[in-house]
């Protein structure tokens, strides 16, 4: 079972706006996550009532896409904005990722730590 694993730096935010081929559903916000320099995860947005492509994994480029309804984007964005350590993985065989926190205790507020 391949499994990448990679902590998310740092992170740049895109809204995107129209598309040429009316047929497509094109992602409305999309969030590029570095370690360090390395681009490592490219996580899609799209309208919550769209069937959207799956997640997939770019060899070539060593990139994970990650797509989620355009609803989960608050909540993403929070973790990216608050928490620290951040960390995600992906699981190439089950095509199945997520982004998450580091171990933290219980009611810690703004002082993080990972054990």
């Amino acid at each position: 079972m391949k499994v990448i694993n990679s902590e998310i730096t740092l992170y740049w935010v895109h809204f995107q706006s129209g598309g040429a081929d009316k047929n497509s559903v094109y992602p409305r916000a999309l969030i590029k996550c570095y370690d360090n320099d390395d681009f490592v995860l490219q996580i899609n947005f799209y309208p919550d009532n769209k069937n959207v492509a799956e997640n997939n994994y770019d060899k070539r480029n060593k990139l994970v896409y990650l797509r989620y309804p355009m609803s989960m984007y608050p909540n993403i964005l929070d973790i990216l904005r608050n928490e620290k350590p951040i960390y995600f993985s992906y699981n190439i065989n089950l095509n199945l990722g997520h982004v998450r926190t580091g171990k933290e205790p219980i009611g810690e507020g703004i002082y993080d730590a990972d054990f």
